[in-house]
């Protein structure tokens, strides 16, 4: 019998994305705040597909200048989306927007909404 020195890690340890499949995960970010990685792979597959897709028109069209206006369109959308995506990201990863266990507020914050200089 071989037994190890250190415990094994409890089960609460494991990423609750583990085991999901990803149709799962997607189900889920709708639930959730912000975006999780199914969420944001999704919106890049329907991104690329579409863009693929009003290549392939643009050249049956014979190069139809709207087709390449709803390219572009479509092309400035999908980075305004990965910009957004990531600047949400890093708000959620910054640790003063971490929440804190025992439900208290972060010291130095005001629960009494301060007053303006109208209201003095």
């Amino acid at each position: 019998m071989v037994t190890s020195d250190s415990p094994s890690p409890p089960a609460e340890a494991h990423s609750s994305n583990e085991g999901q499949s990803f149709v799962g995960q997607l189900v889920k970010s709708v639930f959730e705040p912000g975006a999780n990685q199914a969420a944001v792979l999704a919106m890049n597959v329907s991104f690329f597909l579409l863009l693929l897709t009003l290549a392939a028109l643009a050249f049956l069209t014979s190069w139809n200048k709207h087709v390449l206006l709803l390219l572009g369109v479509t092309a400035l959308l999908w980075a305004s989306m990965l910009w957004f995506v990531m600047e949400l990201t890093k708000v959620q990863t910054r640790p003063d927007n971490m929440p804190l266990m025992d439900g208290s507020t972060p010291e130095g914050s005001n629960t009494q909404p301060s007053e303006t200089k109208k209201d003095q």
